[in-house]
């Protein structure tokens, strides 16, 4: 497994990439993560790791900027359903644990994906994807 990368996060709420002896920007961390570094975040002045509510940040501030608001619905459920809190809300479920379901969503998701990509390069339009045509007998 690979070392993580430490991110100091400092008073003045500056983040300093320790490998790269440079200053970085939230948006600079996410592209990290994305290209598949791993990254912890520590408070300089306590040395706690804040990587668990830096990602959080990162997530609330790319979701601000999004074309593709959550659904207010969505947002009051997890308020009701998990008290306020998002890691509550995916540990709680009347059926199972949430997080299972989102892993399992995101199979089938992937799994649909793979035949409308199988599709398309049969030159099957996405129009007549999912219907069927009747013949006369």
């Amino acid at each position: 497994m690979e070392k993580a990368k430490i991110i100091k996060r400092y008073q003045n709420r500056k983040l300093y990439d320790t490998d790269a002896s440079c200053y970085v920007t939230l948006d600079e961390i996410a592209e990290m993560i994305q290209q598949g570094e791993a990254v912890t975040v520590v408070d300089n002045r306590n040395q706690k790791d804040i990587t668990a509510s830096t990602l959080t940040q990162i997530i609330f501030e790319k979701q601000k900027r999004s074309d593709n608001p959550v659904p207010i619905t969505t947002l009051r459920h997890i308020i009701q359903q998990g008290d306020g809190s998002f890691t509550s809300f995916l540990s709680k479920s009347g059926d199972g644990n949430q997080l299972d379901l989102i892993r399992l969503l995101e199979g089938q998701v992937k799994e649909l994906q793979s035949k409308l990509d199988t599709l398309e390069k049969r030159g099957v339009p996405a129009r007549d994807m999912g219907t069927t045509k009747s013949v006369d007998a």
